[in-house]
């Protein structure tokens, strides 16, 4: 696919009722308490954690039932309470990785949360794919929102 063609970069965005620091930290440290596995995995059912090694270079990795692993994507950026970017290929071969930027930004005593999903032209079903992760993003960011509440004093 030519850049004139390449398919834009998916935006999704969602508010979460902390400050930077803690949303990095829930997106990134706490991943496995929020993701929706059942749905949104390689393993569905048999999947019982997602893990993310908080560092520059650090994979995403999918643990199931069995104590197989797969891995999502590394770290490629790593900026605690500002942005993180990965590459992105859960059960896809990693030939095959498109890239996904997350940005943390103050919103007054929240944090807006922005997800940009580009590299569709990597992946020989590009469109498909993005069509797929254009919903799906929605369904895996929705308990992010709901997940930050703040602490009680």
């Amino acid at each position: 696919m030519s850049a004139a063609t390449a398919l834009p970069p998916l935006v999704k965005s969602v508010v979460v009722a902390a400050a930077p620091d803690r949303a990095f930290d829930l997106f990134t440290a706490e991943i496995g308490q929020w993701w929706p596995l059942v749905t949104h995995s390689v393993g569905q059912e048999s999947a019982t954690d997602v893990t993310m090694e908080c560092r520059l270079g650090g994979r995403i990795i999918e643990t199931v039932r069995d104590g197989s692993t797969y891995m999502w994507g590394t770290i490629t950026v790593w900026s605690p309470g500002s942005s993180l970017t990965f590459t992105w290929h859960p059960g896809q071969p990693e030939s095959e990785a498109t890239r996904v930027t997350v940005s943390f930004l103050p919103d007054g005593e929240q944090t807006a949360v922005r997800l940009v999903h580009t590299g569709w032209d990597n992946r020989p079903d590009g469109v498909r794919a993005r069509t797929g992760y254009d919903a799906g993003w929605d369904i895996v960011l929705a308990p992010l929102a709901s997940w930050a509440v703040p602490a009680q004093p």
